[in-house]
């Protein structure tokens, strides 16, 4: 558990207080600076005498084992370390007071994530808004690339892939403008065949790079899913792969049935021969917490909310040196919809 610290003064009031305190006690800077640590915290005691007080005294560092205190949640216990802190002359002007909890605020890392979230839902609504001038500017070029060279059936194939989901995206960020629910986006879905349709859209990413793509599609039933979610998890999860590999190796999809999540679950699995993980595994959490990889944590972290909302799971496993993989575990005897399949 990270170290949580404040400075007090020879009066015992606060003289600083970090934002980790703020988020553990719910007390903010603002109100607590100037305040007497005691109307914060119960008065830290070593063999009955006020510890900060005899630090001053004794010039000191002072440690306490297990001292009980409230925290947002409920009572926490947590180590603390009190110690001198001189300022320019010989005197000591404050003491740092150092907290180390035996285990975390529950409450504390929600807000921690909560605030996270609000911050990334305002930076959606901005590329949102930023993002439509570019795509019509696209989508006319596409649409005159198709007319210009109509006969160049391969590329012909391309702009239809391309203009197909300029409009998509265009009706995705308009709802989500809109409205926070895309229910109206669900609907059966081949799973099979949204992958053959990204295997086409991908094909020219993998071809520059010189990574061999293995498609390995099992038989798999249908589920009540947005199409565009999910397709949006798998590149992602793709892109996130290819970047990895940067040139060379092997990319490979797997889609087959299994029983996890206690229910049979389509398993989607994209396997990459990149630079892998520092951890033999990894569970998806917010950006903050992924290894500093470019670009990896934000593309994980939304694939793994997509895959949440649909009940599913989504697990990382890798080592170092040896490639990542990224497993999507999709329920198919339940559905949002309440559509059962068998």
């Amino acid at each position: 558990m990270k170290e949580l610290s404040f400075t007090v003064d020879k009066d015992l009031r606060i003289r600083s207080w970090s934002d980790d305190l703020t988020l553990f006690t719910g007390e903010d800077a603002s109100r607590v600076i100037g305040k007497a640590y005691t109307d914060i915290f119960p008065k830290f005691l070593m063999h009955d005498k006020e510890a900060v007080s005899e630090s001053f005294r004794s010039q000191r560092t002072i440690s306490l084992k297990q001292h009980r205190f409230q925290c947002l949640a409920h009572h926490r216990q947590a180590d603390i370390r009190i110690s001198p802190a001189q300022n320019g002359s010989a005197s000591i002007g404050a003491v740092e007071i150092v907290l180390q909890p035996s285990e975390p605020c529950s409450v504390g890392q929600q807000l921690i994530d909560a605030q996270k979230l609000i911050a990334i839902g305002k930076i959606a609504a901005t590329l949102a808004h930023g993002v439509r001038n570019p795509l019509n500017a696209i989508k006319g070029a596409v649409v005159y690339l198709r007319d210009r060279y109509a006969h160049e059936k391969p590329l012909v194939e391309f702009t239809d892939i391309l203009e197909s989901e300029i409009s998509r995206l265009e009706s995705f960020i308009s709802r989500f403008l809109n409205t926070t629910t895309f229910d109206s986006d669900i609907a059966l879905v081949d799973i099979n065949a949204l992958i053959t349709k990204i295997k086409a859209f991908v094909s020219l990413q993998t071809y520059t790079r010189d990574i061999q793509c293995e498609y390995h599609l099992g038989e798999i039933p249908p589920i009540q899913i947005s199409s565009f979610h999910l397709e949006q998890a798998i590149l992602n999860v793709i892109n996130n792969a290819i970047e990895a590999m940067r040139s060379g190796g092997t990319l490979t999809i797997r889609t087959h049935l299994t029983t996890s999540l206690t229910a049979p679950c389509i398993a989607i699995e994209i396997t990459d021969t990149g630079s892998g993980l520092e951890h033999p595994a990894q569970s998806v959490a917010l950006p903050c917490r992924y290894p500093p990889q470019p670009g990896r944590g934000f593309g994980l972290f939304i694939a793994d909310e997509i895959i949440k909302y649909y009940k599913g799971h989504l697990t990382i496993h890798g080592e170092k040196g040896k490639g990542t993989s990224v497993t999507f575990l999709l329920p198919v005897s339940e559905n949002r919809n309440g559509v059962h399949h068998e």
